[in-house]
């Protein structure tokens, strides 16, 4: 009888509130700890998750970019700036720079740069049939601008008023693509290339950036872009504006 009343006595016995204290106490100091460990683990996977994306969207830039250039059947040109801003219907060509400019296999001059685009008409024939608005390709997207000879046998990237104009305009990719990076081309002939010297490839620096300042690398990769043909290098002035 009384073996069954200590039986009684020791079921009803728990854990009391001190045990309690002392459990949420080393499980708050445990779960402290893997929070201590886990969360700068979780920053470097971050920081990998987004070089391997950055990686890829550069690969997948130059991939693109190595396409569009190799093309290249008439001269080759290039531009020191290219941007929003910059007039480059009297500029002349430079050893290196952001804006490349060629003759591609069915004729057209392509312009390529990743530097903006400035307000651009888009003419077929002499209509006007849209317009580009400046932040319609922001900078650090590639793009490019065609052209056609005209009957003077010049190309005019600007009209009389000094408006850019174009035949097509070209986005390469979404802005989307990105993924809120922003893309630097740096363009440079091979050393010892003289002026209208012959031209069997071009160099070139591609470079994302996390902002548009482009003063926070994420990736960066010096590339050749291999010509299917042997063009000539050209620096004189290519284009001017269209007469009124």
């Amino acid at each position: 009888m009384r073996g069954l009343q200590r039986l009684r006595k020791n079921r009803k016995s728990g854990i009391s509130l001190a045990e309690t204290m002392v459990t949420l106490l080393v499980l708050g100091i445990i779960m402290a700890m893997m929070v201590g460990i886990l969360s700068p683990a979780a920053k470097i996977y971050m920081r990998i998750q987004k070089l391997l994306f950055a990686q890829v969207i550069l690969d997948n830039t130059i991939q693109e970019l190595q396409g569009m250039t190799r093309t290249a059947a008439g001269y080759i040109k290039i531009y020191e700036n290219c941007g929003e801003t910059d007039s480059i219907a009297d500029q002349t060509g430079m050893p290196g720079g952001q804006g490349l400019e060629f003759v591609n296999e069915d004729g057209y001059v392509t312009l390529i740069s990743a530097e903006g685009c400035p307000g651009t008409g888009i003419y077929r024939g002499s209509q006007l049939f849209e317009t580009v608005n400046p932040g319609d390709i922001p900078k650090g997207r590639l793009f490019a601008r065609y052209y056609v000879r005209e009957k003077d046998e010049k190309y005019h990237y600007e009209d009389s008023s000094g408006q850019p104009i174009a035949r097509a305009v070209n986005h390469v990719f979404t802005d989307r693509y990105y993924m809120g990076n922003y893309l630097e081309i740096t363009f440079s002939y091979p050393p010892g290339t003289s002026p209208d010297g012959q031209v069997e490839y071009l160099e070139a620096e591609v470079g994302l950036y996390a902002d548009e300042e482009k003063t926070k690398l994420v990736v960066k990769e010096s590339v050749v872009l291999d010509l299917r043909y042997r063009v000539k290098r050209q620096d004189r002035v290519t284009a001017d504006r269209a007469a009124p």
